[in-house]
């Protein structure tokens, strides 16, 4: 069983997380994804669509704008790895006192 992640074009992706090929033009060209490659075409790593689908609830939910969406996952991004930092501090902290 192979573990490699697929690619999928602008419009599988549009399909697979049943938005507009715009929109998810708009949310490429807001930074919220990027694709991994752009020649000829955009293709996009297949981990993509669980972002998007996040983007598309915060949208939808609570009546977001893409660029406050794009905000928002950028703050939720900048949280989590501030609280990956802050709990290997606290071990390093930990096995520095003992």
């Amino acid at each position: 069983m192979s573990n490699r992640i697929r690619s999928l074009t602008l419009g599988e992706l549009s399909q697979r997380v049943a938005l507009p090929v715009a929109t998810v033009t708009e949310i490429v060209e807001l930074g919220i994804i990027e694709p991994q490659a752009r020649d000829p075409h955009w293709l996009f790593d297949e981990t993509v669509v669980v972002v998007v689908s996040r983007a598309a609830r915060l949208h939808r939910d609570l009546a977001m704008d893409w660029n406050g969406v794009a905000l928002a996952l950028e703050l939720a991004e900048d949280n989590q790895r501030l609280r990956r930092e802050n709990e290997a501090l606290r071990r390093r902290l930990a096995r520095l006192l003992e």
